[in-house]
């Protein structure tokens, strides 16, 4: 009887210890699980965060790399480089989407499919890798999008560069014509004035004495010479220059040139003669010739 009494409690102090080391491999098991599950969480939640941040910087990537080339904004030049900064910045967030989705299967493989809580994180987990796949289909038709537009800005660039070489050919030729036209309007109203003493107008050759004298019979006139040379002449603009003024203001002056004195508003006497500076009234005053002769009498 003795016997089996000790048996039964040996029985029992072994169950005992069985059942003691079963419960603490279960409560091992169950802290290891709740470790994973944890850190599971933790990482769900790493993703949620890298997929917010990558969506903000496709979203700030698109505003600014999609927008129509417009002839009122920068320099081409200046779009293209702007362009190849957002490629780059494209190309870095599609490497990000592929860590990520690497972390992601990574994430899977750990999770299995053993419980219902880590099949709700699985779960999780493919919505993010079917947001990740969405979003890097965005990113390749950005990057697909700025390649394209690049090609375009650089044949814009060509015509630019075309058009800006006949339009600097076009300018040269331009100023040729307007130097030309300037120069004949300048020649075209250019006058040539003279004033002096009947000696020193003929000393400096420009009027001759004409006619004969036969006793008190017929006379000689004052009349300008056949070959008026410039360089004997003050040059004058008839568009600026409208007062010639004379040596001596207080005696009396001729026309010796076939000038109208009527066309100048100066004192005109009688005779035809001009008192004072001579102030050219109209321009018509220069219509008989560019070349004007005044003699002081």
């Amino acid at each position: 009887m003795r016997k089996a009494i000790l048996t039964l409690a040996a029985i029992a102090t072994i169950g005992g210890c069985v059942s003691q080391k079963k419960y603490d491999e279960m409560v091992i098991e169950q802290s290891r699980v709740s470790e994973q599950k944890d850190s599971l969480v933790s990482d769900v939640l790493a993703a949620t965060q890298l997929v917010t941040e990558i969506n903000a910087d496709l979203a700030r990537v698109q505003g600014l790399g999609v927008s129509p080339v417009s002839s009122g904004d920068r320099p081409l030049a200046g779009k293209a480089e702007e362009r190849a900064a957002m490629l780059g910045k494209i190309r870095e967030v599609i490497a990000r989407l592929d860590a990520a989705e690497k972390q992601v299967e990574d994430q899977r493989k750990r999770i299995g499919t053993v419980t219902a809580e880590r099949r709700k994180l699985a779960s999780q987990l493919e919505s993010f890798q079917r947001t990740i796949e969405d979003l890097r289909s965005t990113a390749q038709q950005q990057e697909a999008l700025i390649t394209e537009q690049r090609v375009q800005i650089q044949t814009l660039s060509s015509r630019v560069d075309t058009l800006a070489r006949a339009t600097d050919s076009l300018t040269i030729a331009r100023a040729a014509v307007l130097d030309t036209l300037t120069h004949v309007v300048d020649e075209a109203n250019t006058v040539y004035y003279a004033v002096g003493t009947k000696d020193e107008l003929i000393k400096r050759g420009l009027v001759v004495s004409e006619g004969s004298k036969f006793l008190v019979f017929g006379g000689k006139s004052l009349q300008p010479a056949r070959d008026l040379r410039p360089e004997l002449f003050q040059r004058l603009d008839r568009r600026i220059d409208t007062v010639l003024t004379v040596p001596e203001p207080t005696r009396e002056y001729r026309i010796v040139t076939r000038q109208s004195p009527q066309l100048l508003g100066s004192t005109v006497l009688p005779n035809g003669k001009i008192k004072g500076n001579l102030r050219i009234s109209s321009p018509a005053f220069w219509d008989s010739g560019k070349y004007l002769i005044v003699v002081r009498d």
